[in-house]
Formats: C-alpha cells, sequence, structure tokens
C-alpha cells in the first residue's frame, strides 16, 4: 500500500493550550507535507478557538478531516437552557465552522481521496469500559461522580431527546455508533479510515491503581465501535483520541492508533514544539 501521508492528532485543547501550541502544530503539519491531516476531536470548547484553529491548520494542510470532541459540545447550562445543548453543536454549530474553514467533518458526512475513504464521529462512551472490580455502584456512574472526582460531561455535554429530557449515556452511544455503522454500509470505497473521538478498543486503555483513574475508565470509550470497525475488513487504520494516552496497536489486519497532545500539565515539561513532535503522528497509508 501507498500514496497517502496522513498526520494524526486529537485533544489538542487549544483553548487551553494557547496561540502558541497552536503555531507548533501548524509548522509540524506544514513540514510533513501531508495529505491529509485528522483531527480526533477536543480541538476547543470555544466557538471562535475552534474556528481560529480549523483555518490556522487549514491553511497548512492539502485537507483536514475532524471528529468533535466532548470538550467540542459543551455547552454552559444557561446555553442548554436555549437551546445549545450537545446535539446542537455537534449536528448544527461545528459542521457550520467546519464548512467555513474548508474542512471535513465526519459527523456530517464521510470523506472520500482517492480509494480511500474517511469516516467518523465523535462516538460516545456506555460503560462497557468500565473496571468492574471498582466498588463504585451504578448510582455513582449515573452522577459521574466517585472517589472525590466528578466526571464533567454530566454538567456540560446535555443530549436532549425529542421529548427534551436528558438522553442516556447509553442511548446517545448507541445513536453515534450507528451513525458509523450506516458510514461504512454506505461507503463503496476498497480502503476505509475509521475516526472517532471516543476509544473504540479496550486494549488502548492504559490501567493506574488510582480510584479516580479507574472510575474514568467508563467514560472513555465504546466497544460497539471497535466491532463495527473491525467486522468490516476495509478498514485498516482506526485513529481515535479522548484517553491522552497514546498508543499504536495491531489488531488482527487493523492498525488502532491515539495520538493525543493533551494539556500542558501532562507534557512532563516539553515546550509546545516538542509535545508536538512527542505526540502528533505521521502514518503512510
Amino acid at each position: 500500500m501507498g500514496g497517502m501521508r496522513l498526520v494524526v492528532t486529537s485533544d489538542i485543547h487549544i483553548d487551553k493550550n494557547g496561540q502558541e501550541t497552536l503555531d507548533a502544530l501548524a509548522q509540524f503539519v506544514e513540514k510533513a507535507k501531508a495529505d491529509v491531516l485528522v483531527v480526533a476531536g477536543d480541538v476547543a470548547t470555544s466557538p471562535t478557538t475552534f474556528l481560529h484553529t480549523l483555518l490556522t491548520l487549514r491553511a497548512v494542510a492539502a485537507e483536514v478531516v475532524v471528529v468533535a470532541g466532548n470538550h467540542d459540545v459543551w455547552s454552559p447550562p444557561q446555553l442548554v437552557a436555549s437551546g445549545q445543548n450537545a446535539w446542537w453543536r455537534l449536528d448544527t454549530l461545528l459542521p457550520a465552522l467546519c464548512a467555513e474553514a474548508g474542512v471535513h467533518d465526519l459527523d456530517a458526512a464521510p470523506w472520500r481521496h482517492g480509494e480511500v475513504e474517511f469516516v467518523g464521529t465523535l462516538g460516545w462512551y456506555d460503560l462497557s469500559m468500565r473496571d468492574e472490580s471498582l466498588p463504585a455502584t451504578e448510582q455513582d456512574y449515573r452522577a459521574g461522580e466517585f472517589a472525590g472526582m466528578k466526571w464533567m460531561d454530566h454538567v456540560y455535554a446535555v443530549f436532549p431527546g425529542v421529548d427534551g429530557t436528558r438522553m442516556s449515556i447509553e442511548a446517545v452511544a448507541g445513536r453515534l455508533s450507528a451513525r458509523l455503522r450506516a458510514q461504512l454500509a454506505a461507503s463503496t470505497a476498497p480502503r476505509i479510515v475509521g475516526v472517532t473521538h471516543m476509544v473504540a478498543f479496550p486494549e488502548q486503555l492504559h490501567h493506574k491503581p488510582f480510584p479516580g483513574w479507574r472510575f474514568a475508565q467508563a467514560f472513555i470509550g465504546h466497544r460497539a465501535l471497535g466491532e463495527a470497525m473491525l467486522a468490516d475488513p476495509r478498514v485498516e487504520l482506526a485513529i481515535a483520541g479522548h484517553t491522552h494516552m497514546r498508543s499504536d496497536l495491531q489488531l488482527g489486519t487493523l492498525r488502532a492508533v491515539c495520538a493525543p497532545l493533551g494539556y500542558r500539565s501532562e507534557w512532563r515539561g516539553l515546550t509546545p514544539t516538542e509535545a508536538v513532535a512527542a505526540s502528533v503522528r505521521v502514518i503512510d497509508l
């Protein structure tokens, strides 16, 4: 196989990491001379910063594909009350910003480049990757609180159903995994790259002994995303984010990659240029 170079990243959090980080990433992308830049979510919560980031990256990349991350669909409760909820951000606001920036939003539609089709979705978690040995109750998971840790999606990522009440995390995960399955089923491409923000394979989880970390594993991914991609032999690469932990695994004929930049506090003293070089992956298909 050959003929396409990807630059892969996620969790760039430019509203937290700042312009210096965006500049470092843009310089890396420009030097890599990739055919496609893939950003697997968590660009920025601020719509203004989200657009600025994508415009900056589009200026140095031949093509850009993106999926939303959980932080990209966050809204303060007062905006949720006015209709600017997570569905509105995912299906209305972010596609408009991506179109303005000239990048491809995979939740809105798959995108084909030559013989390779890019499919994808934010995805959502459904507790299928939770640590069953942790003494957390079902109520703890529903509240998103355990051992002094609070999962903030429960506050800011509100997905209402048709009746206006908040959907369960399982219902959100099911709807978004169905989007991925529909894109796979509709594709006529001989080769496919799948992009999700949520982790699709439990093999990509990183285990630590701390109760808060173990609790958070429940909110990292959705096994059905991985099952859908593994079931289609055309999917040769699956890209994810969210975990802030890097991985590069071979699962049969499928390569699964997480290449998150993460927060400055996680860089262990690296400069933005060094952090970008250490985390961003260049992949030749």
